[in-house]
């Protein structure tokens, strides 16, 4: 157990060299997830790209609790132990929280994120961000807390690859929970209700957000926003897919990796976000319904994501 002043060793991994050379990106798990979560993915690889992994104090198994520190200073060590620099940081969750305030930071303090990091582009993985401090209730606090159970369960029936007993899965995430602790419960609620006061729109380094349609953790629409917010983005929205694209859709999500990083090479920003509003099967009643959904959920700010993307959005069948 860690004591009063011990910093938590952060161990790096490579994820096997890949057969040619190619830019390298750093993976970054979620909350009580950990470097596996990332293996389906590795499997998958876009040609080229070297992938490493940072087991961080946030993982399954971590310190019960860490001495009172910016958790964004563990990233920013990671990126800098990697041999020969990161090219792409590519974060997951609770994660994306993190990295999302140290690029905001950096903008609004007149530097560049892409040279305070060292990287040239950002993928953001299930990310959680909401626009307005009022978005937030009192009433809302039990749910986090069942959103993290229901997080852990969803892992843990992702990594297992076969369906369980739903009582020993709730048995397992349940175990889970208690092992991460009440520590890091409040770490995560203090980064997301942060998410609305950062100015992610001085973020002109080029960010893909990459969301799944049926995420129970991290509500897609909120990637959407963020992507709109966003002064360089762009963003994929997965099909059926919860809160683990690179675990549950590796090839899909290893094809959105790929895209991005064409973008990078040749030069220029993302495409603009893809158009989640679709008409299909001859039922645009679908698009009226998710119009009225986006301005439940957020208000005037819906007219701003549905402006910055495609009418239509990209399938495909993996």
């Amino acid at each position: 157990m860690l004591r009063k002043g011990d910093v938590e060793p952060l161990v790096l991994r490579q994820l096997g060299a890949p057969a040619e050379a190619g830019p390298r990106a750093l993976l970054l798990h979620g909350l009580g997830s950990g470097e596996s979560c990332w293996n389906a993915f590795a499997a998958h690889r876009p040609p080229g790209l070297d992938l490493w992994t940072a087991g961080l104090p946030w993982r399954a198994g971590g310190p019960f609790a860490v001495p009172e520190r910016d958790e964004g200073d563990r990233i920013t060590e990671a990126i800098a132990r990697i041999p020969g620099g990161v090219d792409v940081l590519i974060a997951h969750s609770y994660a994306t929280l993190l990295l999302l305030a140290r690029l905001a930071d950096a903008a609004a303090g007149g530097a560049d994120p892409a040279r305070e990091l060292g990287v040239r582009g950002v993928v953001l993985v299930s990310p959680f961000f909401r626009p307005r401090p009022e978005d937030f209730a009192w009433s809302e606090l039990p749910g986090f807390l069942e959103r993290l159970r229901l997080g852990a369960e969803d892992g843990i029936q992702v990594m297992a690859r076969k369906p369980l007993d739903p009582d020993l899965r709730a048995e397992m995430a349940e175990h889970a929970c208690a092992q991460l602790g009440p520590h890091w419960v409040v770490r995560y609620l203090h980064a997301y209700l942060r998410t609305p006061f950062l100015r992610v729109e001085q973020v002109n380094l080029p960010v893909h957000v990459i969301v799944g349609d049926r995420d129970p953790i991290a509500p897609p629409a909120e990637g959407e926003l963020l992507a709109a917010r966003l002064g360089n983005a762009s963003i994929d929205r997965i099909d059926d897919c919860g809160h683990t694209p690179m675990a549950e859709r590796p090839e899909r999500f290893s094809l959105a990796v790929r895209r991005f990083l064409t973008t990078l090479s040749a030069g220029h920003p993302p495409a603009t976000a893809n158009r989640v509003r679709e008409h299909t099967d001859g039922h645009p009643d679908r698009c009226r319904d998710q119009e009225a959904a986006e301005r439940t959920e957020f208000g005037d700010d819906a007219p701003l994501l549905r402006g910055r993307q495609h009418q239509h959005r990209d399938r495909f069948q993996v």
